[in-house]
């Protein structure tokens, strides 16, 4: 799991066109079924075009084209050893041929062999250079080393190739985004969509920056988001049904997360919980990694289907021949979404929850679910749907098995107030830098742990340590510190005495991971669902006392604590047990409040077909 925040953005790797540009250079033979192969990839049907070129290939083992386009396919579809075998026999075959090594590294990559992508992306780039292409794929590879000074290099090098090619541009923006520079990650996903208007993934992330911006009102978030909607089209027509009399309610899960990421963690207890007797639930997992909470999901729900494989239209084929009463989008405008298919309309009654707390913009989506924690009055003027509010708290935290023991306040032993911050840059805007250099100022000797994988990249710890410095902070008083495995974040909150969200985008998973260490979170609500998130976790702990209203009266409440060593003590001592007994462990109260809503929802949609 990368630190800091629950939120990702889709990526683009770009392999198409160098298919294109190298067959030429290479004067690979075209065919019929390798032209039916690659009309199939590019609507997205990426099984079907597996089905195609695999005969295909046997039939011609000393086709690279061939061999590395079904390796490129097989990695879309999670078979990585299979990807991988295919490109280094097309590597064999053609050993000159840049796209097999770049789509090998891209492979690789996937597979989380880190430092073999890097060598083969690299090597790739050596042998065609000037391909834009390969640079974007190197980038993505240098973003997963963290070093984002080096991946913004490759894709402002790609864009100086090829000013037209989007996915530079996307890849850019999520560079900037992961470094903090907000508005040119904003600027840059405009110029993508400018080349290409309808690019899905330009517009979700388009759609993630906004939520980032503190200079926005609701009613300019709503604007933004319901063109962005407007790009999916208008669903489709779909023949509303009554549920027939007796049988359960057919819920569907849609969801790339259902792993050890943020949802995995929120959605398991609850996918347990469901009334088996009232609802059938399935579950539409498309990801790539399996683990060992997906192993869990998966053994408690009726029906698992991995989706991975199939296009929009083949997904909402699916969906529908399961006869899905509702449908629940887990993933809003965060990376592998399926909004398209939501958009078309794939269920009866499609509702959003947990992934994205803010509005899709997706004509086809009629409600979003929201804790009344999150959703005060006016909320509505941030959305394009209904608000259907929870009484309860909207998270059902499951923590990991492999969490280590709660430790002593750092305070303790050496004498001063370590405050942290686990989210991702993104979120650390100027007013949220400009509070805590407030804090640091009025508590003497204090120290600010900041922990995310861009700050292993030494040009952006120095661009970030200029920020604080500049408010007159010394950096000997900051500690920043790259990624590392998740059970490694946990046993870093040992260093910190009081964690300080971020604003207007809080924590979600960040701030569940604190309290279960000991550690208590000072939060700042906005109006914006996504920014109440802070405060609805700590209202179900009983710490209501650490929301503050104003940035003026969190930096109050910060310095507060920090002055009551007592307090951090005590808190240190009992919060994991709050947890443990409070709503945030209580699975069972979230399934029957969401049931609540879908037995609504759809009596609704019926009314609505009648």
């Amino acid at each position: 799991m990368s630190t800091g925040g629950a939120w990702t953005h889709a990526r683009c790797y770009r392999s198409t066109s160098l298919f294109k540009y190298l067959q030429k250079m290479h004067h690979f033979p075209e065919s019929a079924l390798i032209q039916e192969a690659k009309a199939l990839q590019e609507m997205g049907s990426f099984a079907q075009a597996v089905i195609v070129l695999e005969p295909f290939v046997r039939s011609n083992p000393h086709h690279a084209e061939a061999l590395s386009r079904l390796g490129w396919l097989l990695t879309q579809l999670g078979r990585l050893d299979d990807a991988i075998a295919m490109h280094r026999k097309a590597i064999e075959v053609s050993p000159q041929f840049a796209s097999a090594w770049s789509n090998l590294g891209i492979a690789l990559q996937s597979q989380g062999q880190h430092e073999d992508a890097l060598r083969v992306l690299q090597h790739s780039v050596s042998l065609a250079p000037e391909i834009a292409e390969s640079h974007v794929n190197l980038g993505i590879e240098w973003q997963a080393h963290g070093m984002h000074a080096n991946a913004i290099g490759a894709f402002r090098h790609a864009i100086a190739l090829k000013p037209s090619l989007a996915e530079a541009w996307i890849n850019l923006a999520i560079a900037f985004l992961d470094i903090g520079e907000v508005a040119l990650a904003r600027a840059t996903n405009q110029q993508a969509l400018a080349l290409q208007p309808g690019n899905c993934v330009a517009l979700s992330n388009l759609q993630m920056c906004l939520q980032y911006a503190s200079d926005l009102t609701s009613s300019e978030i709503k604007l933004n988001v319901a063109l962005a909607g407007a790009w999916y089209g208008s669903e489709t027509a779909f023949q509303k049904r009554r549920t027939r009399d007796g049988t359960r309610l057919k819920i569907g899960y849609v969801s790339a997360d259902l792993y050890a990421h943020p949802v995995g963690w929120m959605m398991t207890r609850v996918l347990a919980a469901h009334d088996q007797e009232s609802f059938e639930v399935y579950c539409y997992a498309d990801q790539l990694i399996d683990d060992f909470l997906t192993k869990e999901i998966l053994a408690s729900v009726e029906h698992w289907h991995p989706v991975r494989a199939l296009s929009h239209d083949a997904l909402q084929a699916l969906i529908q021949s399961h006869g899905i009463d509702v449908l629940i989008d887990l993933s809003g405008h965060t990376a592998r979404n399926r909004l398209p298919t939501f958009a078309r309309r794939a269920a009866p009654t499609q509702l959003a929850f947990l992934g994205f707390a803010a509005s899709t913009g997706i004509a086809a989506i009629d409600g979003v679910i929201l804790a009344e924690t999150m959703a005060p009055a006016g909320v509505e003027a941030g959305f394009t749907e209904q608000i259907y509010r929870l009484p309860c708290c909207p998270f059902s935290y499951r923590p990991p098995d492999y969490a280590p023991p709660i430790t002593a306040p750092p305070n303790i032993s050496n004498g001063f107030i370590t405050f942290g911050s686990f989210n991702n840059l993104a979120k650390m805007g100027p007013e949220v830098v400009s509070v805590w250099a407030r804090i640091l100022e009025r508590v003497p000797n204090s120290r600010l742990i900041l922990k995310a994988r861009s700050l292993s990249d030494p040009t952006i710890a120095n661009l970030i340590r200029h920020r604080f410095e500049v408010l007159g902070v010394e950096p000997s008083r900051l500690d920043f510190r790259g990624p590392s495995s998740h059970a490694e974040l946990l046993a870093q909150y040992g260093d910190m005495d009081i964690a300080l969200d971020t604003f207007p985008f809080c924590g979600g998973l960040t701030t569940c991971e604190a309290l279960w260490m000991g550690v208590p979170v000072v939060t700042l609500p906005w109006l914006r669902p996504m920014s109440r998130q802070g405060s609805s976790l700590l209202q179900a702990v009983g710490l209501d006392s650490l929301v503050a209203a104003t940035p003026r009266e969190y930096a109050a409440i910060a310095i507060e604590l920090a002055n009551d060593v007592g307090r951090i003590q005590e808190l240190r001592s009992c919060l994991r047990k709050r947890v443990e007994t409070s709503a945030l462990f209580d699975g069972a109260a979230l399934a029957l409040a969401l049931e609540r809503v879908y037995v609504q929802a759809n009596q609704i949609s019926h009314k609505e077909a009648s």
